[in-house]
């Protein structure tokens, strides 16, 4: 019988965040109802190492040179045969071990999307806020195809889609291709359930935000191809003016 869920991780030399998401997916309390791949760039770091010492705990370890993240994301994509993808990079995490087992009963309603809060953490695996409530994009009950018109509502790490829905990433993005990914998902109307919980946590500085420059500008691209020229340019005006407010305490989700 194939797992429900495929939890797809990649990493690169980063061994101390990729020991946090392993620990993070042995714990689960429904691990058997997880196929869980990882995918390794050929770390230098000693990663691979830890992976192979591991790889009994893995369903499948994959070790070798890609051409960057959503490569890699790719070739785990290839090789799940879930119903459902997750994608919980290295560094990030499952946010408890009772996600899994708390998931399931929203997969027995068989919604296209499963999606829920985020938690930041710091490169210590320590929790910092909850995206929902540090950012002023409001996370929605339910997604659709104009749902991230107006910023990323949520996280690549928190949105859960059934493997049949699911497009390989664009590699011409080389920072945004998560965005993308999850536009093209939703412009296709998808059914969509929200788990009322934190899915994910997410930690902060990896590439976007080592390149903050370069993922804004391929942000606006993809928006401006999913959205529109002027409906784009109007919209990352409000979204301007909505964190100047927030950033001042006078706005925040939901007012």
């Amino acid at each position: 019988m194939l797992e429900p869920i495929s939890v797809i991780t990649i990493n690169y030399n980063n061994l101390n965040g990729l020991k946090r998401t392993l620990d993070s997916v042995f714990c689960q309390t429904q691990r058997q109802k997880l196929q869980f791949i990882v995918v390794d760039g050929g770390s230098t770091d000693g990663s691979a190492e830890y992976l192979k010492e591991n790889a009994s705990k893995i369903d499948l370890l994959i070790i070798e040179k890609d051409k960057g993240i959503y490569d890699a994301m790719n070739k785990g994509l290839k090789k799940a045969h879930g119903c459902y993808v997750w994608f919980v990079n290295s560094g990030d995490i499952i946010y408890n071990s009772a996600v899994t087992e708390n998931i399931l009963p929203l997969i027995l309603q068989d919604p296209d999307v499963i999606f829920g809060d985020t938690m930041f953490t710091d490169a210590e695996g320590n929790d910092i806020g909850l995206i929902s409530k540090m950012k002023p994009q409001p996370l929605p009950q339910k997604l659709g195809p104009n749902s991230f018109r107006y910023g990323m509502c949520v996280c690549h790490q928190s949105f859960i889609s059934k493997r049949s829905i699911s497009p390989m990433y664009d590699l011409k993005y080389k920072l945004a291709a998560d965005i993308h990914w999850i536009i093209e998902i939703l412009k296709n109307r998808p059914t969509t359930a929200r788990f009322q919980g934190v899915i994910s946590g997410f930690e902060t500085g990896g590439s976007s935000y080592q390149n903050e420059k370069k993922a804004l500008k391929e942000r606006y691209e993809v928006l401006q191809n999913a959205y529109g020229t002027i409906p784009n340019f109007l919209a990352h005006i409000w979204i301007a003016i909505r964190r100047i407010l927030f950033k001042a305490k006078i706005w925040r989700p939901g007012t």
